[in-house]
């Protein structure tokens, strides 16, 4: 049998590190086999939260520029959108967002990408997700430190090409709605 979800509840006493090993997983998924549609990143909140430990050196063959160091977000998203996957961005007016939207523009306008990122905001939106061609990351958390480290949390990661599909349809129309 083969299972096309799972859900996981993450609390500070329970599953903790399974929601980050697995988002760690997706990404590591779509650095290593890049290119194809447009991967998306929705959250109402959004910060440069750190994804992958490489103080150890773990992550070196993935990139061996960042170091042994904490890679955070803005990183990640410039190494997949410079192997060859555009991103999307969706997020809210808020304020918070503010540094790590400019973070990534400055960082993806100095290694020539602009053409790779679609950056758009909504008053309204409060979906959260993670979409990849291989894999999408929904429920309740945003994509911050408190949504990744202390917050309880739920979300769903589902692989199933349906779902996929839907959700990149969603997604997509919210560049149709902002064009």
């Amino acid at each position: 049998m083969t299972f096309t979800t799972r859900r996981i509840f993450k609390s500070a006493v329970t599953s903790q590190n399974l929601i980050r090993e697995l988002l760690q997983m997706m990404l590591l998924g779509e650095l290593l086999a890049p290119g194809g549609n447009r991967a998306w990143l929705v959250s109402p909140w959004i910060s440069n939260v750190v994804l992958f430990d490489n103080r150890a050196g773990g992550f070196a063959s993935v990139n061996p520029e960042w170091g042994n160091r904490e890679i955070r977000l803005v990183e990640i998203a410039n190494d997949i959108m410079s192997r060859g996957t555009p991103l999307g961005i969706a997020t809210n007016f808020d304020d918070h967002n503010n540094s790590f939207l400019e973070s990534l523009s400055n960082r993806v306008e100095e290694a020539g990408l602009a053409d790779m990122l679609t950056i758009v905001q909504r008053e309204h939106l409060h979906i959260k997700g993670v979409l990849f061609k291989r894999g999408l990351l929904t429920g309740s958390m945003n994509l911050t430190y408190r949504g990744l480290e202390l917050n309880d949390e739920t979300v769903v990661y589902d692989t199933d090409l349906r779902t996929l599909a839907e959700a990149r349809l969603n997604f997509e129309s919210y560049v149709e709605a902002s064009a």
